[in-house]
This record gives C-alpha cells, structure tokens and sequence, in this order.
C-alpha cells in the first residue's frame, strides 16, 4: 500500500487537474466509495488534494519530504480505517486538518527526541509568488502585501492562508487551529485591519473591503 501511494507522490508533475475541478456532491460520492472499499476512489481523492495539501504543509514546515512522507502517511492511514471512518462535510477541510496535527506531532516527536527547542520551527511565511500577479500592478501590490504580512504573527499568517487560500469557514478553522470560533473571528479581524491599514498607507487603493482585496489576490472565489 505504502509503495502504491509513494508512486502516486512520484507522479506528482503529471497531477490530474481535471480531478481538482470536481464538485462538493461529486467527492462525496468518491468518499463513500473509498469508505466502501474502492482503492481507485482513494487515489482520487489523493489527486484532487495532494497539491493543496502539500502548499499549506510546506508554509507549516519547510521540509518538502517530511511534508510528502506525512500526507503519503495520512492517506495510508485512511485506508486502513476506512470501514470505521464517517462521512465528512467538508473532505478538503478534513484532510487539511488532519494534516496539520500530524505534522505538528512530528515536529514535536523530533524536537524532543534531539533536545532541541528550536529543531525545525514552525514556519508560515508568504511571497510575492504566493498571489495572483497579472500586471505590473498587481506585482507591486503583492509585494506590499508580503510586507504587510511580514508584520503579522504565524498565526495570524496562517489564519489569513486557511480562509482566504484554502477557503475553509471559521468553524472549520478553528478546528485546525484548536480555537473557539469568537477567536477565530478576532484574529481574522485583527489580521486583516493591520492589512488595510498597511496597504491604505502605501497609497493601494481597493483595500477598503479587504476581504474581497485577499480573495482576489489569492485567486479564488468565495
């Protein structure tokens, strides 16, 4: 099993892309076909996600194999617990989740085992690269925004990538980030008054309503 996923990493540059466009009702239907037994429905849902999870894993620890090696892991582990596993609301959400804590558990395993508090810190930076740059423009706006975010704690860095990125709602946020949602919701705020803010001063205009200004930025569409 272990080896069929690994080989599924290795074809990453050949990513199905059509895969990704699937609908909410669609993957449904592919989770409860994995459930009932279905390896092909699980190699889907490994094709529809992989690259979303790898990009939110990397900003999480910037060790490209141990990213790799732990959603190859978790999918692994899906498999196995299939049959005791419930259907989920959201599937990407679940598996983003899921993600993280594995990841963070294994920082910490790693970090007690060498002594080292600070053996691979948590690392939740953004780039110019990481927006939608379509102008000359846009490319001096994605730099501010970098700048910006450079201001901002991990957490608020990290909170901004989970609803604006991923797309995630806030309670499904602050599942992944073990928060109540109120907290959620003022990290959000904070956040993202210290990017109108930021931007307004550099002379950006459009920032008023921010949270249109970041889904823009990001490329998606709530």
């Amino acid at each position: 099993m272990n080896s069929i996923i690994f080989c599924k990493l290795n074809s990453f540059s050949d990513f199905n892309m059509e895969s990704r466009g699937l609908k909410s009702n669609q993957l449904q239907d592919i989770w409860s076909n994995f459930k009932g037994g279905d390896f092909a429905s699980l190699g889907i849902l490994f094709e529809t996600h992989y690259q979303e999870l790898f990009y939110y894993g990397i900003k999480i620890v910037a060790l490209p194999e141990l990213v790799k090696d732990t959603i190859q892991d978790l999918f692994t582990d899906m498999w196995e617990r299939r049959s005791k596993m419930s259907t989920v609301e959201n599937i990407k959400a679940y598996l983003i989740i899921s993600l993280r804590r594995e990841l963070i558990h294994r920082i910490s395993k790693v970090r007690k085992e060498n002594m080292d508090d600070q053996l691979l810190p948590l690392q939740f930076s953004f780039s110019a690269e990481d927006f939608l740059i379509s102008t000359e423009q846009n490319t001096e706006h994605s730099r501010l925004l970098t700048k910006s975010m450079e201001g901002l704690t991990d957490r608020q860095r990290e909170v901004i990538l989970l609803r604006f990125f991923h797309g995630l709602e806030f309670q499904e946020i602050s599942q992944a980030l073990e928060m109540n949602i109120q907290s959620v919701r003022n990290l959000l705020f904070r956040s993202l008054d210290k990017i109108r803010k930021d931007m307004s001063e550099q002379g950006v205009t459009g920032v008023e309503n921010v949270e249109m200004f970041l889904w823009s930025v990001f490329g998606r569409k709530k």
